[in-house]
């Protein structure tokens, strides 16, 4: 084997057990008008007649998708998240009520 061999395959295997541990992460706190149009719309046909109390942008290998954090009318919360094109990821269901 040559040289470069002896030193490109180590450097390729290398990188293919590094890259994960160092997976970039990106959040931020938007607001919905901030949103693109499919995805403020979903955010708005699940409320279930709650409001989105806080929205977070979540870029994660290059993949974005919105945690929206809601609370309902009668202060119960639940969360949903909706990727970049609209489509609802995770639909929440409002906690039950505990007194």
């Amino acid at each position: 084997m040559n040289i470069k061999a002896r030193i490109l395959i180590p450097a390729i295997a290398l990188t293919a057990f590094v890259t994960p541990i160092f997976a970039h992460k990106y959040e931020a706190e938007v607001k919905l008008y901030q949103l693109p149009e499919p995805v403020q719309q979903t955010i708005i046909a699940n409320l279930q007649g709650g409001e989105a109390e806080k929205i977070e942008k979540e870029i994660m290998n290059s993949a974005t998708t919105y945690d929206v954090h809601v609370k309902t009318r009668d202060w119960r919360t639940f969360n949903m998240r909706v990727d970049e094109n609209g489509r609802l990821v995770l639909e929440g269901q409002p906690s039950p009520l505990s007194y």
